[in-house]
């Protein structure tokens, strides 16, 4: 059966990224690796560029890919999830709140007050979207089960 391994996310600055990911999931850090090298290159359509990769393996196996891409220009997109091509990662967290407490310690704040889906394959699940490093949106969900 198909199943998610990782979704990449491609940052500025490894270490802001790790603590922020980290934090938000306590999930555990792999890495950093660097890669680089004709295959990388064409693999990813930068010459040059030398990647270093950080991993944030998640409780269920799934991995958060924190890529920095070194030596090759690196333009920022717009990370707004109403433009066509935009993505967020939308990570289950055991406690929204306590992941929330430990990303504000970082000096991120939610984007909104936590909310509880009505319908939906999210139905029950409390959620809350936090900008993060490089203004990705990350949505926290907490499963029904473990809502307060």
């Amino acid at each position: 059966m198909p199943r998610l391994h990782h979704i990449g996310i491609t940052v500025s600055d490894t270490d802001t990224a790790t603590t922020f990911y980290a934090a938000a999931t306590g999930g555990e850090v792999i890495g950093p690796l660097a890669k680089s090298g004709p295959a990388v290159e064409a693999a990813v359509g930068h010459p040059g560029a030398e990647i270093l990769l950080t991993f944030v393996r998640l409780d269920d196996g799934v991995f958060l890919e924190l890529a920095e891409y070194r030596g090759v220009p690196t333009p920022r997109n717009d990370p707004d999830t109403g433009r066509i091509g935009a993505a967020h990662p939308a990570i289950v967290v055991p406690d929204i709140d306590h992941s929330l407490a430990r990303l504000a310690e970082l000096g991120h704040r939610p984007l909104s007050a936590p909310m509880t889906a009505t319908a939906g394959p999210l139905e029950g699940y409390r959620y809350v979207y936090v900008l993060g490093p490089d203004d990705v949106r990350v949505e926290l969900l907490q499963e029904p089960h473990l809502a307060a």
